[in-house]
């Protein structure tokens, strides 16, 4: 409670105190008149000290040091309630501590920043014009900040972005509604000069302060009531709970800390504070049921934190999946924590994690561009081309007349008489055959192109690869049908420069951006959905990821283009099924057109944060959160390839799926991606199966850089300017010169850059340009067929000086045509 200094004594009604006669110099000197405003103590009483100036940033660290003590007195009832439902006290206090922090941090900041501008205003009594104004200002406060809330949680997914959007906004809220409090007392005051009545002033100031407050916490208090096994209980608990939080405001509202105080609480406040609201959050994410024990025993703090969980409650079924809430999907509202469960339907639909007795086993699945049903399992032993049915691979000289006859016939089109792409209109004649002139027939029909973008997943980590754990197994039935590319490298581990080149054909530096950190793609890019679409296909894509998006530029070309980050939050809950519900809804669409489809997908799953998923489940640490993800992916990916083999148009689709980049896990220090270009990092599954071609494996470097060229190719669409190399004659597996090797893949990060050139492999760490001065930049050479983990860096033997130098000048020349 903020307290004024005594005023004068009022004047006697009969004015008898101008009429006092002064006194006689004999007696004792009178007392000097005090500066306006301020009262001058009785005789006998010190004067106070005169008030304690410091910067903001001291007096924040001692209303959350104060704030700290208060919140954690108000929180004992909550965290007495949270043991008696089963948790432990200390839980209790840490976690009611942290929801009533920022409330009790806030009005402390309000109050005290009042007392101390209406302290030398106010006279007599002025504690209660002090207490109202703090009202007034919180009550004009409140109603806008929450407001701000709503619209931003309307408007944005990304709640990294939205937190520090509130924060800006909401600051400049509060200073807001603090200039209108100002005119609203100066208003007050005018019209208290003219003589309306103090009671009617004070009842509208009131009215502004309370009313708003009342209306936003009566529907939260009306949820703790409808949430607890007695309503009244839990209204009384939170009355309780408030009052204690109430009176220790005020109190401690007017304490003084001491200057060394205050200068250690300026220091230690503020990450102290942090580090409890943290500490809590963690606490509560690790374990739901701690949050289930808080909203059992009701109150203030539990009022509060229901209200969090449901607003992560993304499809309206009443649960939330965050701050102790148990919703393990939240894009399907029929999916809670105690739903109704369906036996037998494969649905884990009360999100027990496939515990529930009576469930069915899933079924088998179908292998991909099969018939739903077909019997797929070739005879063991078998090699790939015969287990798939492929004839036998001609000799070469058969093979080079192949060539020669297909660059002498004129090129075959299409209904719409677009051009064939060649290496879908190849023949081949047996051995020691002559080919007879070639008889009228109608011409194919171009392909379907389905390009599917797996985000963050790295190729040592999928079963496809050989890895231990079956995490993809769909992703390995397509590969024994198409071609697994053994060494696909991304163009980078940094999202925009991996994602650039498959939407412009250009590497990030080359396309054309505006200069943020998420760029926006610009108008002057010739997308490859646009040249797609000038090729006569039907263009569409589903985006997980929120920079993926109209907003900055990725529909450019596509004729439909579909999101579903506004169902879900791609970083904190999964999109993966909501995204290829999507991709089906569109194929089925578009199926009896007779124009060809190009669809691309982006699956967002993998990407950090790790979630859990149902029937899914490798283990408990890092490596096998990240391995449930893949395996989710997969999963998506399955129910995606079963559709196309549904479909009318199985026979004519050719598949596309690649990793964007990989995910380090620690092998050389740091976790995640963005920045190093070691393996992990950068070395990505890519499986092409084109309709009719032999199935195969591809061992040398490629970069991700050739997939849009490739979808060019396949489709027949124009590629001038655009970046890296068709795959598509390798995919469709027509003589082994097509699978010679290549040339070296690059790929950089803002401060590193690499080269890979058959087994070798370059690593360039760059210093910063104040260190360079000092220091040149780092040079790593691994030789990745003896020492595939990088471990042994080879850049300082002499033996290696040629191929160091050699594919120094390489990367050069490459970083040189990119400027």
């Amino acid at each position: 409670m903020i307290t004024a200094e005594p005023g004068p004594p009022p004047p006697s009604a009969a004015g008898s105190h101008d009429s006092v006669p002064p006194r006689s110099p004999s007696g004792p000197p009178a007392r000097q008149s005090a500066p306006p405003g301020r009262s001058v103590p009785p005789p006998g009483r010190p004067a106070p000290p005169p008030p304690r100036r410091s910067a903001w940033t001291t007096r924040l660290g001692e209303a959350c040091v104060l704030g700290l003590g208060v919140a954690s007195l108000s929180a004992v009832p909550t965290a007495l309630r949270t043991a008696r439902a089963g948790a432990s006290f200390l839980d209790g206090l840490l976690v009611g501590t942290a929801v009533l922090l920022p409330l009790v941090t806030l009005a402390l900041i309000l109050s005290r920043a009042a007392g101390r501008g209406f302290r030398g205003i106010v006279g007599a009594g002025g504690e209660r014009l002090a207490v109202l104004r703090v009202a007034l200002w919180i009550g004009v406060a409140f109603p806008v900040l929450a407001a701000l809330a709503a619209l931003l949680k309307a408007a944005t997914h990304h709640r990294g972005l939205a937190g520090a959007t509130f924060g800006v906004l909401g600051l400049a809220g509060v200073v807001a509604a603090a200039l209108v409090t100002q005119r609203l007392v100066a208003l007050g005051d005018r019209l208290a000069a003219r003589g309306v009545k103090p009671w009617l002033l004070a009842a509208a100031g009131t009215a502004i302060g309370v009313v708003p407050l009342v209306a936003a916490f009566a529907p939260l208090a009306a949820h703790a009531a409808s949430t607890t096994g007695d309503p009244g209980a839990a209204v009384r608990a939170a009355i309780v709970d408030g009052a204690i939080a109430l009176v220790a405001t005020a109190l401690v509202s007017s304490v003084d800390l001491s200057a060394a105080v205050g200068r250690v609480a300026g220091v230690a406040g503020v990450p102290l504070a942090a580090l409890v609201l943290m500490t809590a959050t963690a606490r509560i994410e690790s374990f739901p049921p701690l949050g289930q024990a808080v909203r059992a025993g009701g109150g203030l703090a539990a009022t509060l934190f229901s209200a969090l969980e449901q607003w992560t409650d993304r499809d309206g079924d009443g649960m939330g999946s965050h701050f102790g809430g148990l919703d393990c999907d939240e894009g399907d509202p029929t999916r809670y924590h105690g739903a109704p469960e369906t036996p037998g339907d494969g649905i884990d639909q009360d999100c027990s994690d496939g515990a529930h007795e009576g469930a069915a086993p899933l079924p088998a699945r179908a292998v991909a561009g099969s018939p739903a049903g077909a019997q797929t399992t070739a005879a063991a032993g078998a090699p790939p081309a015969a287990a798939s049915g492929a004839p036998p691979a001609a000799p070469a000289g058969a093979t080079a007349a192949a060539h020669v006859r297909a660059a002498s016939t004129p090129a075959a089109r299409d209904e719409g008489g677009a051009v064939i792409p060649a290496v879908l209109t190849k023949t081949i004649s047996p051995a020691g055959t002559t080919p007879a002139s070639p008889a009228p027939a109608a011409a194919p029909t171009r392909p379907d192109v389905l390009l599917v973008t797996l985000d963050t997943v790295r190729a040592d980590h999928t079963s496809a690869y050989g890895y231990g754990r079956d995490t993809s197994p769909r992703l390995a039935e397509l590969a024994a049908r198409g071609v697994l590319f053994e060494r696909a490298y991304a163009a980078s581990s940094e999202t925009q420069r991996a994602i650039s080149p498959l939407v412009t054909g250009r590497r990030l530096n080359r396309a054309a951006r505006d200069r943020r950190e998420w760029p926006t793609l610009l108008p002057e890019n010739d997308t490859l959905a646009e040249r797609m679409k000038r090729a006569g296909y039907l263009t569409a894509a589903v985006s997980s990821f929120t920079w993926i998006s109209q907003e900055r530029g990725f529909d450019q070309g596509f004729d439909r283009f579909e999101t579903v980050y506004g169902d879900a939050h791609p970083e904190r809950e999964a999109t993966g099924h909501l995204a290829v519900e999507k991709a089906i809804a569109l194929l089925e669409g578009y199926a009896q057109r007779t124009q060809p489809i190009f669809l691309w997908l982006h699956l967002f799953d993998a990407h950090e944060r790790y979630l859990a998923h149902p029937g899914i489940r490798f283990g408990s640490g890092r490596t096998a959160a990240y391995d449930g993800e893949i395996a989710y992916v997969d999963r998506q990916l399955g129910a995606l390839l079963d559709a196309v083999a549904r479909g009318p148009r199985a026979g004519r689709t050719a598949i596309i799926v690649h990793g964007s980049q990989g995910e380090g896990l620690g092998e050389h220090g740091p976790v995640g991606h963005g920045v190093e270009l070691y393996e992990e990092a950068i070395r990505v599954p890519l499986v092409i199966a084109l309709p009719g071609a032999a199935p195969g494996r591809y061992p040398h470097p490629v970069s991700t850089v050739d997939i849009a060229p490739t979808v060019l190719d396949v489709g027949g669409a124009e590629a001038t300017a655009v970046e890296g190399a068709s795959l598509a004659a390798i995919a469709a597996g027509h003589g082994q010169g097509d699978r010679a090797p290549r040339g070296p893949v690059f790929a950089r990060t803002a401060r590193r850059a690499a080269v890979i050139d058959g087994q070798l492999k370059l690593l360039v760490i760059e210093r910063k340009q104040k260190q360079k001065r000092k220091q040149q930049d780092r040079l790593l050479l691994f030789d990745l067929g003896s020492d595939p983990r990088e471990s042994r860096d080879l850049s300082g033997e002499r033996r290696f000086e040629a191929d160091l130098a050699r594919l120094r000048e390489k990367l050069s020349a490459f970083e040189s045509a990119s400027q």
